[in-house]
């Protein structure tokens, strides 16, 4: 499994590096060199992952190089995904938000969160490959919100007036519009078909008119209880569709486990829950939704039409919030399996939240002690294809069992596994076999369930180090 890491992963994550144009070619080199030495132990200190004081002395003055900006790293590696997404045929785009906090920065250095504290909300979009397990193949659009003002609390005078909260929530909004743009480009050279899926956060009546006229595909989840038309009488579209749709399909589906959310404003939307086999109901209709209000003439048409997916659990377990989706998508839904294909797509959004935690647990990219907002930005876009990999190497874990581990290991590298873990490997491991051992040196217990992002790292690391030096070993018996 980490063999990948080092082999593999690294070979793809440096080969992107070399496309990307810091002024240098020795800048180059040594962004190469610094991301291969994160990837090789990713959740350790900046100074313990660079070994030597040259090394981190350099990976320091990259960090705070003019020359070396988020976008310019960053886009190396969007067009490497977007090469890759050539071979798929149809592919995913999945748009999410995450805000990354930083304890230690100071706020008029970094940016301001809701909170006060020092941080900045991160845009992004991964491309998943519909065919093959769900591959992650790489982000495609990465987007940095930093607030230079303090959240309006009180009499502050650094607080903001209504009317410049409001301003800014709009033009923070057009984070989707650029990250489907933006992604519709890049993929456009690649003659992948797309499919944008996203969470309710992107609910716009404007966005979906934008999609619409442009031709882009997208199953977006609904959150504004909107209004339709019926023979001159408003209906909520709740209502409509469960009146109007028909139930098509009944599904056993399996839902994770999750810890709700920690604010109070977002618990209700994301209430904690244990994971469970649920039975989903599905039921579809065309609507035609009208123009908001507060949408101008001039943004978008008075009405659109587009296809309304109601999914719901018409028996949750007792004390456990009931599944209930409304989903407004392009796709069509006029057959079992073009119903289940949007299903599935929608379930793959998960996806996108395993990044996050892959990025900010397994990482650590809130941990690392860098003062400036450009700086924290370099480390943003050498992470983020570190943890692009970890996903893909979780994922096919996690999808096929009973894939063979030699799929990612050599044969070099399961004796070393086979002789390093305290748990027994077969003689023909899976590939969850060997995350199974590789967790185990993380001092992962299997009570506990699938090994998190910190117990895999930590298992990785051990691993890396032993399997270096069997190698080393092997190689001077020759």
């Amino acid at each position: 499994m980490n063999e990948r890491l080092d082999g593999d992963a690294v070979a793809r994550m440096v080969a992107a590096l070399s496309r990307a144009d810091l002024g240098d070619p020795r800048r180059v080199v040594r962004a190469q060199k610094v991301v291969a030495r994160l990837a090789a132990t990713p959740d350790v200190s900046l100074p313990e992952a660079m070994v030597t004081e040259t090394e981190l002395e350099g990976a320091y003055r990259l960090f705070n190089n003019d020359d070396v900006s988020f976008e310019r790293l960053f886009d190396a590696h969007a067009w490497a995904a977007a090469d890759r997404a050539r071979e798929c045929g149809q592919v995913l785009a999945i748009h999410d938000t995450t805000t990354c906090a930083f304890r230690h920065a100071d706020p008029r250095e970094v940016g301001y969160l809701n909170t006060g504290k020092a941080g900045f909300l991160l845009h992004l979009t991964l491309v998943l490959d519909t065919k093959d397990w769900c591959r992650p193949l790489g982000l495609t659009h990465a987007e940095v919100l930093s607030r230079s003002k303090r959240p309006r609390r009180g009499k502050s005078k650094h607080t903001m007036t209504g009317f410049q909260t409001k301003n800014l929530a709009n033009r923070e909004f057009l984070r989707w519009k650029r990250g489907i743009s933006i992604t519709e480009t890049r993929l456009e050279q690649s003659a992948a078909s797309v499919i944008h899926v996203a969470d309710r956060e992107s609910d716009s009546y404007e966005l979906m008119a934008t999609c619409l006229a442009a031709k882009h595909r997208f199953i977006f989840r609904a959150r504004c209880c909107r209004t339709v038309d019926r023979d001159g009488e408003n209906v909520g579209i709740r209502d409509f569709v469960a009146e109007e749709g028909r139930v098509v399909l009944e599904r056993e589906v399996p839902l994770s486990r999750r810890l709700g959310a920690t604010l109070p404003a977002k618990r209700k939307a994301h209430p904690p829950r244990e994971s469970r086999i649920a039975k989903l109901c599905f039921s579809t209709t065309k609507v035609t939704l009208r123009r908001p209000n507060i949408v101008s003439a001039r943004d978008a048409p008075r009405t659109i039409d587009i296809n309304a997916f109601h999914v719901f659990e018409p028996d949750p377990p007792a004390e456990q919030e009931p599944v209930d989706w409304l989903l407004y998508t392009t796709e069509p839904i006029g057959t079992r399996r073009q119903i289940e294909d949007v299903v599935d797509f929608y379930r793959c959004r998960w996806q996108i939240e395993e990044l996050n935690k892959a990025l900010k647990t397994g990482c650590v990219v809130q941990e690392r002690k860098l003062e400036s907002l450009d700086a924290l930005m370099t480390m943003l876009a050498l992470s983020l294809p570190i943890a692009v990999e970890l996903l893909a190497l979780r994922t096919l874990a996690r999808s096929d069992e009973t894939a063979p581990a030699m799929a990612v290991l050599s044969q070099e590298a399961l004796n070393a596994l086979r002789h390093v873990s305290h748990r027994p490997l077969p003689a023909r491991p899976t590939i969850q076999d060997a995350l199974w051992c590789i967790a185990g040196l993380g001092g992962h217990i299997k009570n506990n369930g699938p090994p998190g992002w910190q117990v895999l790292q930590r298992g990785m690391e051990k691993f890396v180090a032993f399997a270096a030096g069997w190698q080393a070993h092997a190689q001077a018996d020759l």
